[in-house]
């Protein structure tokens, strides 16, 4: 049964306060029925509880149950490979031996331990110190024990796996890049930012918050970083409206570089880029769209399906808003999401539908992803999403 309005209002407040969380109202509705299942009371009642001291337990099992939270070691390669080919190599020129770095929203910390081993290998007599922050208590505790499944290590370089042991079917990190990274609960939107960071990295967690709040945590970001310093966000997750920033890029990997003078002796500036290299005339290209991405719903028959087809390279942004007006959609049974067709699925993606699956099945809507072609079988597979559709 769904919930009235005012309930989701008050529910969403409540995750604004906290923790900075300004989901869409489906998220928030399909986490919340879930948690008043769980704990047998009335909507009404539930959101009395989140408002008060006796409630700050759930509260915090419901910023549990929303949170994103999905990382994993060497993710988005052509970003690790900007920070060592071009960062590393500015921050050593500057003849400074100390590199500061900023994790905002670490997860369960494979983001900042992936950091400490890609800065500690390029610049070894520097002394590498990394600030990890998030608003989950679960994501830091199982940060701080430093392992993973083993399977993770298939991501991993070879020339960075001798930093990790093997435990059974884990692996662990090795002291040695731990101690490089201290973890700290913190809300993005609240808490005072570490100060003088070479490196602020924040991925995939400005797309879940509104117009306002974005706005606040991209100055927590920006006032973070040391002029001449580097700001990296997710691929969907733009800040070229930013003028203390300026975009760079490095192959596939777009960064941003604070305005300024780095320190008051003379400056050596950032390297430059390399050109990318012309397009084969011979070969296809993909070009990507701008918003509108062009992500039609197709033909509702029977009436209670939809088929949502994703084209082009879709924005997470976007897929959230299409897919929360078709689960508040009255009578809609099944929802199949068309993966076929896109030309780039990025890792962004993954949690939002994850998110998708989760919420239609608070709703009693059945989500099928379709993914017949291969690299889109592929894409569906390394996030296990086959295990959470349908």
């Amino acid at each position: 049964m769904p919930l009235a309005p005012d309930i989701v209002a008050g529910v969403s407040r409540r995750l604004v306060e906290h923790a900075g969380l300004e989901l869409p109202t489906w998220v928030v509705e399909a986490r919340t029925l879930a948690r008043i299942a769980a704990l047998r009371v009335t909507p009404e009642a539930y959101v009395e509880l989140i408002a008060t001291v006796r409630g700050a337990a759930e509260l915090r099992e419901l910023v549990e149950a929303v949170r994103v939270g999905e990382s994993s070691l060497f993710r988005h390669r052509t970003q690790i490979a900007a920070l060592a080919d071009v960062v590393a190599p500015a921050l050593r020129d500057r003849g400074r031996r100390s590199v500061r770095v900023w994790s905002a929203g670490c997860a369960s910390g494979e983001e900042p331990y992936t950091l400490a081993l890609v800065l500690s290998r390029a610049l070894p007599d520097h002394t590498i110190s990394i600030v990890a922050t998030d608003v989950s208590d679960d994501a830091l505790e199982a940060a701080q024990r430093a392992t993973y499944p083993i399977s993770e290590l298939a991501d991993v370089p070879t020339e960075y796996r001798e930093s990790f042991t093997t435990e059974g079917d884990r692996i662990r990190v090795r002291s040695a890049i731990t101690r490089l990274v201290r973890f700290e609960r913190a809300n993005l939107l609240d808490a005072v930012p570490p100060r003088n960071c070479d490196v602020v990295w924040c991925r995939n967690v400005l797309i879940y918050f509104s117009v306002a709040a974005r706005r606040r945590a991209i100055d927590r970001l920006v006032s973070a970083t040391l002029p001449g310093g580097f700001v990296f966000v997710g691929y969907s997750e733009s800040l070229r409206e930013v003028t203390e920033l300026e975009s760079q890029r490095a192959g596939d990997a777009v960064f941003y570089v604070k305005r300024g003078d780095w320190s008051v002796v003379e400056r050596t500036p950032v390297p430059e880029l390399a050109p990318r290299a012309k397009p084969n005339p011979s070969q296809p290209t993909i070009a990507r769209p701008t918003p509108p991405t062009g992500l039609p719903i197709v033909g509702r028959a029977p009436s209670d399906q939809a088929v949502l087809v994703l084209s082009g390279s879709p924005l997470a942004a976007e897929v959230t808003n299409l897919v929360g007006e078709q689960l508040a959609t009255t009578g809609l049974r099944r929802l199949t999401i068309d993966l076929d067709s896109a030309s780039m699925l990025e890792d962004d993606l993954a949690p939002v539908l994850r998110r998708a699956c989760a919420a239609a099945r608070g709703a009693g809507v059945e989500i099928v992803l379709r993914a017949t072609r291969t690299g889109a079988k592929r894409w569906v597979s390394r996030h296990s999403l086959d295990e959470v559709s349908g």
